[in-house]
């Protein structure tokens, strides 16, 4: 056990959340951490093709979770340096040892970060298990051991709480409280007096037509065909280019199983790389509830029943017009 140590979670926190608490929580509890610094990037330099909300805000809501737990500390150091977030940076103007909690899945790529090599010498590593990913992967990859910390998965992402904020709907329990009046006060996944996001993922893109761009229909209509004709249910595309700064189209289907989930997104995956598309980002892939595939002007989401039925963003999107598409002929002749 790493006693009276200091420890760092980083992010971009946009906006933190509960699986955020979680993992400080179980890092210092597991390691008999001093504290946990909650630290977000001023500059991420991982997500620059990604709109982000503003370091004031993201600074002002990581000091909010912070207030939930007094083992925890809200720390600026990345939020108030001038230039990309590395961490090598924040670790040598620290000038003391700390552990470094990451996932699973960001451990893997830690060699590629900038300085990695130098970065791995100067901290120790506490990894959130993923699904898939095996302690034995990650210390080969980082070429040394971690503390594997012991903690039950949590589906949960900023991107889909940005999703549910823009729509309406309902994130009350995937953010403290206090987070989530900050964020319905500042309309941060708002436009005006509206509820239509301002910042979901993507690069905001210049339109100068109303509705979505052939580029994406063709794109969404790919992916749909794609995931009807592995059996996904209810699949259905949504113009949101009148409603949302971010995106012209939402597909939304679901699978009849995890396993099944997997399956559709695979198959919109492969669609779309035959068009020469590749996702910005996936998301939830661990857990098979929702996963999330961002393609800029697409974002497919894909659900298994319990958690289409729970979040409905048909009825938040409601006033969203449908775009038409045609199923594969295996399925329409079922």
């Amino acid at each position: 056990m790493l006693c009276y140590v200091q420890g760092i979670l980083g992010g971009t926190f946009d906006p933190p959340h509960n699986a955020h608490l979680a993992m400080a929580r179980a890092a210092h509890a597991q390691l008999g951490l001093d504290t946990v610094r909650l630290m977000p990037a001023g500059d991420p330099w991982q997500k620059r093709d990604i709109a982000v909300s503003a370091a004031s805000d993201r600074w002002a809501m990581t000091e909010l979770l912070a207030r939930e737990d007094d083992r925890l500390v809200a720390d600026d150091t990345e939020i108030s340096r001038i230039g990309p977030s590395y961490t090598i940076d924040t670790i040598e103007q620290l000038g003391e040892r700390h552990v470094l909690i990451v996932g699973a899945d960001a451990a893997l790529g830690i060699p590629t970060w900038h300085r990695g090599d130098e970065l791995l010498e100067q901290v120790d590593l506490a990894v959130v298990p993923r699904p898939g990913i095996l302690v034995g992967q990650v210390e080969l990859a980082v070429g040394r051991s971690v503390e594997w910390l012991e903690m039950d998965p949590i589906d949960l992402s900023s991107t889909k709480i940005r999703v549910l904020a823009a729509a309406g709907g309902d994130y009350l329990d995937l953010v403290p409280a206090s987070v989530y009046q900050y964020i319905q006060d500042r309309q941060l996944y708002g436009s005006g007096d509206s509820r239509h996001a301002r910042s979901l993922s993507s690069t905001p893109m210049k339109r100068h037509s109303p509705g979505a761009t052939q580029d994406a229909i063709e794109a969404a209509r790919a992916a749909a065909v794609a995931i009807d004709r592995k059996s996904g249910e209810d699949v259905v595309l949504l113009d949101l280019s009148g409603l949302l700064v971010v995106t012209d189209v939402f597909v939304l289907a679901t699978g009849t199983s995890r396993r099944n989930v997997l399956t559709l997104v695979d198959e919109a995956v492969a669609a779309l790389k035959v068009i020469d598309r590749q996702p910005i980002r996936k998301e939830g892939a661990d857990h098979g509830q929702w996963v999330l595939l961002d393609y800029g002007d697409v974002v497919i989401h894909v659900f298994d029943r319990q958690t289409r039925e729970y979040y409905d963003l048909e009825r938040l999107w409601a006033d969203a017009p449908r775009i038409e598409f045609e199923p594969s002929s295996s399925t329409a002749e079922s």
